[in-house]
């Protein structure tokens, strides 16, 4: 099954590392009619962090994960579904090879704000953007997030 990050999850090295050491990139995805906001407040890095919000015409740039059920109920841990903070949704996710493929992705159950971003988050994105070779103008959009942030 795949998982499409779209937030910190961005990066590679951040997923791998922080939360499913097993996820394999398989590709990057776009997700359309949606754009990434920052409804969702965090005490810990004192700043937004990031969900998707329905917005016609958009399109929300991520990376494609191929994960096992197992590892996603982990995911939901740590991405704080049992504390009704995110839930997980499937979507059908544009992929590089032209297809759409179904993919769980986390979303803000209750959204706020929006929130200035984290700057130590939105480097996160920003760092796995980059390595992810995404779109320059998305880039950009990410850089902006960042000048927006505290």
């Amino acid at each position: 099954m795949y998982h499409f990050g779209y937030g910190s999850n961005l990066s590679i090295d951040f997923v791998k590392k922080e939360l499913i050491p097993n996820a394999k990139f398989v590709m990057n995805g776009y997700l359309p009619n949606f754009e990434v906001q920052f409804p969702f407040w965090s005490e810990k890095r004192q700043g937004g962090f990031s969900g998707i919000m329905e917005a016609p015409g958009e399109l929300v740039h991520g990376a494609l994960y191929e994960v096992t059920e197992q590892e996603l109920l982990t995911l939901d841990n740590l991405e704080g579904v049992y504390k009704d903070l995110y839930k997980r949704e499937t979507f059908l996710v544009l992929g590089e090879d032209g297809k759409f493929h179904p993919a769980d992705l986390y979303r803000v159950i209750d959204p706020k704000g929006p929130f200035p971003p984290s700057r130590s988050y939105v480097e996160i994105m920003l760092t796995g953007a980059r390595g992810l070779d995404l779109d320059p103008e998305y880039i950009k959009k990410i850089e902006e997030f960042y000048r927006q942030g505290q």
